[in-house]
C-alpha cells in the first residue's frame, strides 16, 4: 500500500513537473514569434514586397476588427459574412491587385491627332494580358470636361462588357416562340462609349474636338485608362518622376505596336531611377522607351535643371544624358525599341549578315513607326506614317534585296518589304477598328 501511495506522488510531481515545462516552452515560444514580428515591421520594405502587401492588409483586418466592436449590428454582420467568405484565393487574387496597381504604362498626347495613337497602345497591352495600371496624360488647357463619378464609369463598363458579349456570341434579343410578351428595345439607349454632355461651353476650338473627347473616353471605358489632364507646360515624359504614387512606370512613345506583355519588366527588373536602351547610333539613353521608378528627391533635382519640362525626343535625351548617363540601367534595344526604319537596312548594328529581321520582329516587344528611311547614302529619308499613306503600293516600302541562293544562283529575298507591309497594314486597319478613324491622306 505504502509503495503505491509512493508511486502515485511521484507520479504526480513528474506530471506537475513536464506541465511547468510545456508552459515554459508555449511562453518562450510566443516571446520568440512577437520578437520576430515586432522585428519584421520595422523593416522598412518596398511596396511592391509581399511582407509589405500583407502588413496592409493586417492594418485593414484590424481597423475593421476595431470598427466590429463599436460598429451598429447591422455592421458588425457585414464584417463577419465578409470575413468567412474570405478564401485564400480571393487573398491571392486581392494581393495581386494591389500589386499591379503599383505600376502602369504611361501615354502622353500633346496633339489631337496623337490620341488615336495612345488608344491603340493601350489596345495593345489589353490584347497581349497586360493588368499593369494604363494612365493617359494629355493637357488640362483642352477642357475636355471628362469627369466622371467612378460608380457611373463601372456601369458604363459593365454595359460595354455586355454589349460586347453579345456582339461576340451574335446574339440578339427576340422574343420567346411560347411567350406572349414583346420585348421592345428603346431605339435611344445610352451608348456606354458617348462621353459625358458638356456643362459649360467648351473653351477650345480646335477642329476634331468632340472625336479628341470620344476617345479619350474610350480609353477610359475600355481599356480602364486613367486620364490625367496635366499644364501644357509640364507634359514631358520624365514628369514621371514625379508620380510618386506609383512605384515604376513605363512610358512608350508612339506611334508603336505592343507586341508582348511588359508586365514582367515592370515588376521585376532590378532597381533604377531610370531604365532605358541606348539611343541609335549614339552613347546616351533613349527617349522613346522609360522605364521610371518615381522620386520626390529625383524630380527635386530635375526641376533644377534648364528645360527639365521639354518634351521634345530631342531635349529629353540631352536631359537624360546629362543626368543618368552615369546611372541608368542600360536595357538591350532589342527586343525593347525596334524600329521600322531598321527594316530598311541590309544588317543593323554589328550584327553578321545571318541578321534575320523576321527573327527580330518575331522576339520584339515594341515596335515603333519611326516613320523613315535609310537610303543607300545612309541617309535619313522620311517615309509617311501608317495612316497618312493612301496605298501601300507606293514606293516608299524596303527594296527586295538580291541574295544568292545555296545552288549560288541569284534571288531576290522581299522579307523586309513582306514584314513593313504587314505592320503597315496591321496599323491601318486597328485605327479603323478601334477609333473608328479612316485614313487621312
Amino acid at each position: 500500500m505504502k509503495g503505491r501511495i509512493g508511486l502515485r506522488i511521484t507520479s504526480s510531481i513528474l506530471f506537475l513537473f513536464s506541465f511547468i515545462l510545456f508552459l515554459s516552452g508555449c511562453v518562450l515560444q510566443r516571446r520568440s514569434v512577437s520578437a520576430l514580428e515586432r522585428y519584421y515591421d520595422s523593416m522598412p520594405l518596398p511596396d511592391t514586397h509581399p511582407l509589405s502587401i500583407e502588413k496592409k492588409r493586417r492594418k485593414s483586418k484590424d481597423a475593421q476588427n476595431k470598427g466590429l466592436q463599436g460598429g451598429s449590428y447591422g455592421d458588425q454582420q457585414r464584417v463577419l459574412l465578409s470575413s468567412a467568405t474570405y478564401s485564400p484565393l480571393e487573398r491571392q487574387q486581392e494581393l495581386e491587385k494591389e500589386l499591379f496597381k503599383s505600376v502602369g504604362y504611361v501615354q502622353m498626347v500633346a496633339e489631337f491627332d496623337d490620341i488615336c495613337n495612345a488608344v491603340l497602345v493601350f489596345s495593345d497591352l489589353d490584347r497581349v494580358g497586360s493588368r499593369a495600371s494604363k494612365v493617359l496624360m494629355y493637357p488640362a488647357e483642352w477642357d475636355m470636361q471628362l469627369d466622371m463619378p467612378l460608380p457611373q464609369i463601372m456601369e458604363a463598363q459593365k454595359q460595354l462588357q455586355v454589349q460586347m458579349e453579345q456582339k461576340r456570341r451574335g446574339v440578339r434579343r427576340r422574343p420567346k416562340k411560347a411567350s406572349m410578351k414583346v420585348v421592345v428595345e428603346e431605339p435611344n439607349a445610352p451608348n456606354p462609349l458617348d462621353p459625358p454632355a458638356l456643362i459649360r461651353q467648351a473653351e477650345s476650338t480646335r477642329p476634331h474636338y468632340n472625336t479628341a473627347r470620344r476617345l479619350l473616353h474610350l480609353a477610359r471605358i475600355r481599356y480602364s485608362a486613367i486620364l490625367l489632364p496635366v499644364p501644357e507646360t509640364t507634359m514631358s515624359p520624365l514628369v514621371l518622376l514625379n508620380m510618386t504614387d506609383y512605384n515604376r512606370l513605363l512610358y512608350l512613345s508612339h506611334p508603336a505596336q505592343v507586341m508582348r506583355n511588359m508586365d514582367d519588366l515592370l515588376l521585376h527588373a532590378p532597381p533604377a531611377v531610370v531604365a532605358s536602351p541606348r539611343a541609335i547610333g549614339e552613347t546616351g539613353v533613349s527617349p522613346h522607351f522609360l522605364l521610371v521608378s518615381p522620386s520626390e528627391s529625383e524630380f527635386g533635382d530635375l526641376k533644377k535643371q534648364q528645360g527639365w519640362n521639354s518634351r521634345t525626343p530631342e531635349k529629353v535625351k540631352g536631359l537624360l544624358e546629362r543626368l543618368y548617363s552615369g546611372t541608368a540601367m542600360i536595357l538591350p534595344r532589342w527586343p525593347y525599341e525596334v524600329y521600322t526604319s531598321e527594316l530598311f537596312r541590309s544588317s543593323v548594328g554589328a550584327r553578321t549578315s545571318t541578321w534575320s529581321a523576321k527573327k527580330i520582329i518575331d522576339e520584339a516587344y515594341n515596335i515603333l513607326f519611326d516613320g523613315a528611311r535609310t537610303d543607300e547614302n545612309n541617309k535619313q529619308q522620311i517615309v509617311p506614317q501608317p495612316w497618312k499613306l493612301k496605298s501601300l503600293e507606293e514606293d516608299v516600302a524596303p527594296q527586295c534585296a538580291k541574295v544568292f541562293n545555296e545552288e549560288g544562283e541569284e534571288q531576290l529575298d522581299c522579307t523586309n518589304r513582306k514584314i513593313w507591309g504587314t505592320l503597315y497594314e496591321g496599323f491601318r486597319r486597328r485605327r479603323m477598328e478601334v477609333c473608328g478613324l479612316d485614313l487621312e491622306a
